[in-house]
């Protein structure tokens, strides 16, 4: 074999070359940028975009000629779509700067979200920001303030969804909660301050997940509504949610075709007859109230919101013959169904999220009363359960209640009660045939009502009894049109009756409202103004 000097030489070039172009590759700022977030286990701002959007489109680009570190480039903003339909986004960028806020950054996310709202489009944010910019000072603070406005301003006029995806810390944790719904991923944060600031000014060391880690706004504050493992699933998630929610306020959820429920249909009946019969013998007498609504939605549309907070109360989003419906339950398995501070502020806040997106609200109750404690009373169990009271009452969306067992004393009144019907109209309210409304259960009623027992545990049982006889049924209630009667086995057939008619009602009359407002736009400016910002808003948060 013959050596080739010159072809030996060519090949070395060209291997030199590669390598060149190698280096000068990694060299670059966004190579740079993206081996460190992965480095810290992070997804760069691309990767999550493929995850999140079938399709994307960049917006307010920022100019090649500014600096890398330059606030503009701290946030990504533009529209993708979503199973073909258009939701905007930004997302912070940690890899410059720790994605902190600086006056460029607060205004591209400002003009972003009113652009949202002009196109009437959701808008998902992707939160991974230390806040405010240091070297900015009081403006970075200034441009936060501004941020929080704008939040409000849009709040229940067009959905808005946040992604925690990395460490937030003070206005990068502040606003994330005043959205509509937030996804926090294993290994991110939400905390006043970092645990780096905790460490510099008191000493203290704490880890992320100690200040504000997942588990802990999931299960005790309550500020994260999901919980989830890594980015694909909280994408996943993002898609399923926006599924059941409307373009914004001017917009109704899609609807689809209505199926049958496929195989044979669970017994309620048996199943609250059998809890009876063990509440008698002194044993189990509880159930999973995700039974019941399984049984009543259609197949495979259940998606659970706040699963792990205030879990003596169960609500979600679900389908009934193809309409977008927020479920609210109690759950027995947990404090018997007794609705705790938690539970009340639950429930509360999710009524403001189906009234803001036209959500129909079914409600199953299965309620002794407000938990009595002194762990509750300090937790504001008053002031949360009074919350809840007020709540249903400015409830627009047509509603449909259920008392499926136990529907004892204000809890009663609190869980979609008869009373609470202003849109009498746009409700319905049933009680099992099986169920038990009243003011007291049969534990304390007896004493009120007989007398004391004397400690003979005979006369209790017996008094017990003719409680039970007496007031725990549903005689007064049908007899007073306080519900209609409704066999268990017909949950379903009568959800399904009733849902389509009352939510095409309520459709007719939201176009005649929205008609209404614009003549008061055109006659009466400054009563609009009022109106635009305060009643017809139907805020996630109270003013």
């Amino acid at each position: 074999m013959v050596y080739d000097r010159a072809a030996a030489e060519q090949n070395v070039n060209g291997l030199v070359a590669s390598l060149r172009r190698v280096h000068e590759a990694f060299a670059q700022p966004q190579w740079q940028a993206a081996a460190r977030q992965h480095a810290r286990g992070k997804l760069t701002v691309q990767e999550k975009l493929a995850l999140l959007f079938d399709s994307f489109e960049e917006t307010m680009v920022p100019s090649p000629e500014l600096d890398p570190r330059h606030g503009e480039r701290r946030l990504l903003t533009g529209q993708g779509l979503m199973n073909g339909r258009p939701v905007a986004v930004a997302i912070f960028d940690s890899s410059i700067a720790a994605g902190s806020v600086t006056i460029a950054t607060g205004q591209k996310l400002i003009a972003h979200m009113q652009q949202a709202e002009a196109q009437r489009c959701p808008l998902l944010i992707d939160w991974d920001s230390g806040g405010a910019d240091i070297p900015e000072g009081v403006a970075s603070l200034d441009i936060f303030r501004q941020i929080f406005t704008q939040i409000n301003e849009i709040s229940g006029r067009i959905p808005t969804l946040s992604i925690i995806s990395g460490l937030n810390a003070g206005g990068g944790a502040y606003a994330p909660v005043m959205t509509d719904t937030v996804i926090m991923i294993d290994g991110s944060m939400m905390a006043v301050t970092g645990p780096a600031v905790i460490r510099v000014a008191t000493g203290e060391v704490v880890t992320p997940d100690e200040m504000g880690g997942p588990q802990l706004h999931a299960e005790k504050s309550g500020e994260a509504h999901y919980r989830v493992s890594d980015y694909p699933a909280a994408a996943q998630l993002a898609r399923q949610y926006f599924s059941y929610l409307p373009q914004s306020m001017w917009d109704f959820p899609p609807q689809i075709s209505p199926a049958d429920k496929q195989g044979v249909p669970t017994d309620l009946r048996a199943i609250v007859t059998q809890a009876r019969i063990n509440g008698r013998l002194k044993r189990n007498a509880s159930w999973d109230i995700r039974t019941f609504i399984d049984a009543a939605v259609d197949d495979g549309t259940w998606l659970e919101y706040q699963e792990a907070f205030g879990t003596s109360a169960v609500v979600g989003l679900a389908r009934i013959a193809g309409v977008a419906v927020a479920i609210i339950a109690n759950q027995r398995l947990v404090l018997g169904g007794s609705m705790t501070a938690a539970s009340s502020s639950k429930v509360t806040r999710f009524l403001k999220l189906a009234n803001a997106y036209h959500l129909p609200v079914v409600t199953f109750v299965d309620v002794p009363g407000f938990i009595a404690t002194q762990a509750e009373s300090e937790g504001q169990i008053l002031s949360k359960g009074a919350a809840l009271l007020m709540m249903y009452p400015n409830v627009m969306v047509p509603r449909v209640s259920v008392v499926i067992d136990k529907a004892f004393g204000g809890a009663y009144c609190a869980m979609d009660s008869l009373t609470t019907s202003i849109r009498a109209r746009f409700c319905r309210h049933y009680g099992f045939t099986t169920g038990q409304i009243a003011v007291m259960g049969k534990e304390a009623g007896p004493f009120f009502t007989y007398g004391p027992d004397g400690g003979d545990a005979a006369v209790k049982e017996e008094q017990q009894e003719r409680y039970e006889r007496e007031y725990l049924n549903m005689d007064l209630a049908f007899e007073g049109n306080f519900v209609k009667p409704l066999e268990p086995e017909d949950l379903r057939q009568q959800l399904v009756h009733d849902i389509p008619p009352l939510y095409r009602d309520y459709q007719n009359y939201w176009r005649t409202l929205l008609h209404e407002m614009e003549l008061v736009q055109q006659q009466c400016p400054q009563l609009y103004h009022e109106l635009r910002y305060g009643t017809l808003r139907g805020l996630i948060h109270p003013l």
